[in-house]
């Protein structure tokens, strides 16, 4: 079951009938499903963003089995399981305190390790969720020096969407100051830009203001009040569950989290750039979805 489960995850297919029935082959042996099959099946629906219909007899059954046996779990383990629960938002407080808990999360601090980084990264989202999500939570958090990205990693192949999306914003911003790029935040995600607007949509200029969610923040003067801070998020294919135009997971708790620190956000899919031909039409669009996020702020 287990195994099957993560096969589907991988391949990015989200079968309804199929994932419905694992929830069902989880709850019909509730007293004996093993750990290692409710942790496979768990990060299985994390990776696709998938909800059980029976979603609370599932989570219930899910927060029952880790109450006991968390602790016992690798402790690499213990934070994709979390990561996972952060992911669907069913992460509880003191599950939270058990993995952001200095005694766990010191050991992977210093790994330079591919594996090592990797739970690092999801260490800082469950962080984050923790801050964004959870204002009732109490601590522990990670240290300040963790939240730190460091030196930017080797730059991947920028794709055609990367480039184009930035070539064409900087053309609107008219200064080089009115922008940020590839912006590492301290939640663990990286923004593809970020613009700060006033209340006439006039770009501002960044470095004058705060930045509380650079690491670390950045100093300056507050932003206006009516000042509006937009992020721009590009969607590739690779994002979205195959056969469709939904998120998976990991993008869903990014844009979450994005939105919970205070940015207005605007999405590029792939699927909506390739209909653009010119760069008047892609820099059309870009105006546009940033007069929409800002007044859809505005008319909550």
């Amino acid at each position: 079951m287990a195994r099957c489960a993560k096969s589907f995850a991988l391949l990015k297919w989200l079968n309804l009938p199929l994932f419905e029935a694992f929830a069902q082959h989880v709850l019909s042996r509730a007293q004996s499903v093993a750990m290692s099959d409710l942790c496979n099946v768990l990060l299985a629906f994390a990776r696709l963003n998938f909800r059980p219909e029976q979603e609370e007899a599932f989570f219930n059954l899910v927060h029952e089995k880790l109450g006991s046996q968390l602790a016992d779990l690798d402790p690499a383990l213990q934070v994709d399981v979390l990561w996972a629960l952060c992911v669907l938002q069913q992460a509880r407080a003191s599950e939270l305190q058990a993995v952001l808990r200095p005694e766990l999360h010191t050991q992977f601090l210093g790994d330079r390790s591919p594996r090592g980084q990797s739970t690092l990264q999801k260490l800082l989202h469950i962080n984050a969720t923790a801050r964004l999500e959870h204002p009732e939570y109490a601590g522990p958090l990670l240290p300040a020096t963790a939240l730190d990205p460091g030196p930017p990693a080797p730059e991947r192949k920028v794709t055609p969407l990367q480039k184009e999306l930035q070539e064409t914003l900087k053309g609107l911003l008219g200064g080089a100051d009115r922008g940020r790029f590839s912006v590492a935040t301290q939640y663990g995600w990286v923004l593809d830009a970020e613009v700060l607007l006033d209340a006439e949509g006039q770009f501002l200029p960044l470095r004058d203001f705060v930045a509380p969610h650079l690491s670390p923040p950045s100093g300056g003067q507050l932003p206006p009040p009516t000042a509006k801070r937009l992020a721009f998020l590009r969607w590739e294919f690779s994002n979205f569950a195959s056969r469709s135009k939904d998120l998976l997971g990991r993008f869903v708790l990014a844009r979450r989290h994005v939105l919970a620190a205070g940015f207005l956000v605007v999405d590029v899919p792939y699927y909506e750039w390739l209909e653009l031909r010119s760069e008047w039409q892609k820099a059309a669009y870009l105006k546009d979805k940033m007069r929409k996020s800002v007044a859809e702020e505005l008319a909550k």
